[in-house]
């Protein structure tokens, strides 16, 4: 292995490789910032959490071919960490080559923002850019490389230099859009290639889009109109825990929501394959209305002093009508398909729940098997797993 990295790759070059994302904005180190939602859909929310799971690049890479044995790359991410707490866990690079996993780099950590019980800033911490090495197999072939950026932080990409000259990787790959919650978005795993949509696409060789925000699946329709203006080849919507964890919605509300987001989407794609997806088991809430609170670390329904109210919503509540929706469009929509999302992880399986509202790895990697059979089962999908890498 040689160490003379005879090309650099600039703000310029890396714009062609990045993959997953909706816009690139300027970095403070004349870098590019991944963004997954564009310009316009961010001005028409002013939640500052969804600002930062935005922010986070969840599904997003670096995508290119080379014959390069060693990668260096430049980059400065910045994260959140609770005040009083240690420090977090690393963030990590997964380093995919030809379709498979290679390995993992850990990053150095950048900038961060503490924050109070208040949920308000209490301190801040900043660091320069970081540097980190990728060692590829020297075979002398030309490789397709796949660098999964950080999924549970943002992140700038300054630069990348390589050994050998660096291309765009060709498409050709069954192009996958993914919307759901920080389940989908995957905070809880421990490397970008560990959620469980990286998982199933990188076993099925789909190329994913995850439009996924921890506690933000609320069926806004800037994400509705954002999936109907991307390419896409297979569409999943994972919808209803966040409705009742942030207690967003009722009966009456969700039951057009969803018909509504379905609408925006169905102007773009037609005939594209679109599976409803149900929620996930959670014992806290099957029976028991949002809002979701921490009681002791592990997720709870609020104690509500209201009068019978039959149009709070539960997550049985969401099954149902999301079930509705589909029973009523889909003799029209050939192409609509529903998932029960207990088949992918029951309440049988909720030990697996590391608070009891989100899905530790062995939860992750679950879900991931499960939803790829559930998706071979169905003879209308069952020809996008021919896009295996």
């Amino acid at each position: 292995m040689t160490d003379t990295l005879d090309v650099t790759l600039d703000a310029a070059d890396l714009a062609r490789l990045v993959d997953g994302a909706a816009a690139l904005d300027p970095g403070a180190h004349g870098g590019l910032r991944p963004r997954r939602l564009p310009p316009w859909a961010r001005a028409q929310h002013d939640d500052p959490w969804f600002d930062v799971m935005e922010q986070a690049p969840t599904g997003v890479s670096l995508r290119f071919a080379t014959r390069a044995t060693l990668l260096r790359l430049r980059l400065h991410t910045r994260s959140l960490r609770p005040a009083g707490a240690a420090a977090a866990r690393p963030h990590s690079l997964a380093v995919v080559v030809d379709g498979a996993v290679a390995g993992h780099v850990a990053i150095p950590e950048g900038d961060v923002v503490v924050i109070g019980a208040d949920r308000q800033v209490a301190g801040r911490e900043q660091r320069d850019p970081s540097e980190v090495t990728v060692a590829l197999v020297p075979d002398g072939g030309e490789k397709q490389v796949e660098i999964m950026l950080p999924h549970d932080c943002a992140v700038e990409v300054v630069s990348l230099a390589a050994d050998a000259p660096i291309s765009p990787s060709a498409g050709g790959l069954p192009r996958w859009t993914h919307h759901g919650s920080s389940i989908s978005h995957g905070l809880q795993a421990a490397t970008p290639d560990g959620t469980w949509p990286a998982r199933v696409a990188l076993g099925a060789g789909w190329r994913l889009r995850n439009l996924s925000f921890g506690g933000n699946a609320q069926l806004d329709p800037f994400v509705a109109r954002m999936i109907r203006d991307t390419p896409a080849d297979l569409i999943t919507l994972k919808v209803g825990i966040n409705l009742v964890n942030a207690d967003s919605m009722r009966a009456r509300t969700m039951l057009p929501a969803v018909h509504g987001f379905l609408d925006l989407i169905r102007e773009g794609h037609p005939d594209t394959p679109v599976v409803l997806i149900t929620a996930i088991a959670c014992p806290a809430h099957e029976h028991t209305p949002g809002p979701t609170v921490d009681r002791g670390g592990t997720a709870a329904g609020a104690d509500r002093a209201l009068e019978a109210d039959d149009g709070a919503l539960t997550l049985a509540a969401t099954r149902r009508i999301i079930e509705r929706v589909h029973a009523v469009r889909a003799a029209g929509d050939p192409h609509l398909h529903l998932v029960d999302g207990r088949t992918l992880l029951g309440e049988q399986d909720a030990h697996l729940l590391g608070d009891g509202l989100h899905p530790t790895q062995e939860g992750l990697d679950l879900i991931a098997r499960r939803f790829q059979d559930t998706v071979a089962g169905l003879p209308a999908l069952a020809g996008l797993l021919g896009g295996r890498r």
